[in-house]
């Protein structure tokens, strides 16, 4: 029997469920749900509430330890596109008008209002990312001294990173360029998950799929379908969240 593998494609749908997960229990259970039984202080009293709610509270733990396994896969798979994209000018332009397209949905959807500082949607660290992958190359290309270079302008990315606040701030930047400097060490490739486990040792759920990652782009899907779900998720999700902690 011929070994499963995984092309670019199957892990960006792999992505995108396991960031359903996540967000269907921060909008949908915990928004929706554990709203519609806060108490006025703010707090949810589960002695208080039904009894079906302790089972929603065991989903909603499953579907939160899930949801660390999508940004792992979203940041391994941007030196994916950057190594093999036609126009990696386009490339990166097109990280960036998504992330600004999707920001004002990203705040209106956890902090109610159309912009807002706090922190920005995960798509600005991919951005800055595949910026960094960008100068990473070029220092290779060159040759001099590249290491020191390569150390240095990390920590400029990861300080751009996290002036920006985007998602997993100079975490994120931080493995996009170990899964791109390790990206013909094979297994060894994985300690790009090292600066994440920083942030959740769940991202490690995301291990055995990158280790069945085939290399190939894949030939099922429309590759712009993630920048239009990215969005129009929150929106699906945060409906059905305000509809259910008024209806419960």
């Amino acid at each position: 029997m011929d070994k499963v593998r995984i092309s670019g494609y199957g892990l960006k749908y792999w992505a995108m469920c396991f960031m359903l997960c996540d967000h269907i229990a921060a909008f949908v259970i915990r928004r929706g749900v554990y709203g519609a039984f806060l108490s006025p202080e703010g707090y949810l009293n589960f002695s208080a509430a039904p009894a079906w709610l302790t089972a929603v509270s065991h989903i909603y733990d499953v579907l939160d330890v899930l949801g660390h396994a999508a940004f792992p896969l979203f940041v391994f798979l941007v030196p994916e596109g950057f190594l093999h994209t036609r126009s990696r000018k386009r490339y990166l332009l097109t990280l960036l008008a998504a992330a600004l397209i999707s920001e004002p949905v990203y705040d209106w959807a956890h902090y109610g209002v159309l912009w807002s500082w706090q922190l920005q949607n995960v798509l600005f660290t991919l951005t800055v990312s595949c910026g960094l992958l960008w100068c990473l190359s070029e220092i290779e290309r060159r040759g001099k001294a590249r290491i020191l270079y390569m150390i240095a302008m990390i920590a400029a990315a990861g300080g751009l990173a996290f002036l920006v606040r985007g998602e997993y701030v100079f975490l994120g930047t931080t493995a996009a360029a170990l899964f791109y400097l390790l990206r013909e060490k094979g297994p060894w490739r994985l300690a790009g998950l090292l600066p994440l486990m920083v942030a959740s040792p769940w991202v490690l759920l995301a291990a055995p799929l990158l280790l069945l990652y085939s290399g190939e782009r894949g030939t099922h899907g429309w590759k712009y379908f993630f920048y239009v779900f990215y969005p129009a998720h929150f929106l699906v999700l945060v409906w059905i969240g305000d509809l259910l902690q008024k209806k419960l």
